[in-house]
C-alpha cells in the first residue's frame, strides 16, 4: 500500500508539473514566434536603415568639411580685420602726434594772417582819411554834416 501511495503522490506531482510546464512551453513558443517575426522585419528593414545611416554619415562629413573651410576663411578674415585695426591704430597715433603740431602751425599762421589784415586795415583807413578827395577827411560824403 505504501508503494501505491508513493506512486499516487508521484502521479499527482507529475500532473501538477505538467500543468505548470504546458502553459510555460506555450508562452515560450509564442515568444519564439514573435522573435522570428521581429528578426524577419529587421532583416527586411536593415538594408534601408544602413543606406540611410551611410547617407547621414556622408552628410555629416560634408557639413564638417564646410565648417572647417568656413572656420579657415573666418580666421583669414579675422587676421585681415586685425591688420586693419593695427593700421588704424598706427594712423591714429600718427594723426594724433601730427595733429598737435598741425594745429599749432595753423593757429600760428592764422594769428599772422589776422595781424597782417589788421595792419592793412589800419593803413587803408589812415590812407583813406588823409586822401583829399574824400570830402575833408571826416568820412562823410560831400563834407556836409
Amino acid at each position: 500500500m505504501v508503494i501505491q501511495i508513493a506512486v499516487l503522490v508521484m502521479a499527482v506531482a507529475v500532473a501538477v508539473l505538467v500543468a505548470y510546464i504546458v502553459p510555460l512551453l506555450i508562452q515560450i513558443r509564442r515568444t519564439a514566434q514573435e522573435s522570428e517575426r521581429l528578426f524577419r522585419r529587421i532583416n527586411d528593414d536593415l538594408p534601408d536603415l544602413l543606406k540611410e545611416a551611410s547617407e547621414t554619415v556622408r552628410n555629416i562629413n560634408a557639413v564638417a568639411t564646410n565648417v572647417r573651410e568656413g572656420a579657415a576663411q573666418a580666421r583669414v578674415l579675422g587676421d585681415a580685420v586685425g591688420a586693419i585695426g593695427e593700421t588704424i591704430n598706427q594712423l591714429h597715433g600718427a594723426v594724433r602726434g601730427g595733429a598737435g603740431s598741425l594745429l599749432s602751425n595753423v593757429s600760428g599762421w592764422m594769428a599772422g594772417v589776422r595781424a597782417a589784415f589788421q595792419v592793412l586795415a589800419k593803413r587803408s583807413s589812415s590812407a583813406h582819411d588823409a586822401d583829399p578827395g574824400n570830402g575833408g577827411g571826416d568820412g562823410k560824403e560831400g563834407g556836409h554834416g
